[in-house]
């Protein structure tokens, strides 16, 4: 079996997991956030402006239990856990990565910061992640810098 092809099995495996851990839809909050990601082993790419490319979006939804679910392109879709010390959080994870180095699996870290509603159930986000993982051509690390707004429901 060719790298390629295993590793995709693998990424195959891990989403499966990923949506059979997912519990239902709760109370939390959905958040949308735009930034510039990493492609490769480089810095990050320039945000597109306005932001119309869709490697710059991260959409997250957090349910009540600080179970977080991250969509995205650049690094890719994972399922953690949040860890929130008043408006900063920590976060712990992992899911399918995408890269320009091919599809992989990894472990996700991120570190955020909200601010206080500025509207009722809206606050402003900025948030850092960054993914350590294994996809067709060896080791990546993909990472994205995004600021956004949060909406608790």
């Amino acid at each position: 079996m060719s790298a390629s092809r295993s590793c995709l099995s693998l990424g195959v495996f891990s989403l499966s997991l990923f949506l059979l851990a997912t519990e239902p839809l709760e109370a939390g909050s959905m958040e949308f956030l735009i930034g510039p990601p990493s492609l490769g082993q480089g810095g990050s790419n320039p945000l597109s402006v306005p932001p119309l490319n869709p490697l710059d979006w991260q959409i997250s939804y957090v349910n009540d239990a600080q179970r977080e679910m991250v969509f995205s392109l650049i690094p890719g879709i994972s399922y953690g856990q949040r860890f929130y010390l008043k408006q900063i959080y920590a976060a712990l994870g992992g899911g399918v990565l995408f890269t320009t180095g091919g599809l992989g699996v990894g472990v996700h870290q991120a570190i955020g910061i909200q601010s206080n509603d500025i509207l009722k159930n809206l606050k402003i986000q900025l948030e850092y992640r960054q993914v350590i993982g294994i996809a067709n051509y060896g080791p990546q690390f993909p990472y994205s810098l995004r600021i956004g707004l949060s909406y608790a429901f």
